[in-house]
């Protein structure tokens, strides 16, 4: 799946997710360049509870970190759970790696923390 996406400063990126393992990679539309990308696991529950998506690793942030707060990870996110239907979780900061590799450091703390307000991460 591939989205275009205007940023809240008015460029262009291409949001691309694998709908096998929805993991995310965003590039600059004009240049090709890379800005980032977004993992998930799939963490299958019991019979009774539906599977969830562990938000496991995310840099979006470009060469220059110019492209952070430009809204691409919520829309990133919302296109996960569209895409998914499942609903997407994050462990607490606490600095530690987890056993499935999450670790998310820099501003994903501080992001994980405002999408949980938002809704879009439990």
């Amino acid at each position: 799946m591939e989205e275009l996406f205007t940023t809240r400063d008015g460029r262009v990126v291409r949001i691309q997710i694998d709908d096998v393992d929805f993991s995310v990679e965003v590039t600059v539309v004009a240049s090709g360049e890379e800005i980032g990308t977004l993992e998930f696991h799939e963490i299958e529950m019991d019979s009774r509870a539906p599977s969830v998506l562990r938000f496991t690793s995310a840099f979006l942030e470009g060469p220059d970190g110019s492209y952070r707060r430009q809204g691409i990870g919520r829309r990133c996110l919302q296109l996960i759970r569209e895409i998914s239907d499942m609903e997407i979780v994050a462990a607490d900061d606490d600095g530690q790696r987890r056993d499935d590799g999450s670790h998310l450091t820099g501003d994903a703390p501080a992001f994980v923390t405002r999408m949980r307000e938002e809704g879009l991460i439990r």
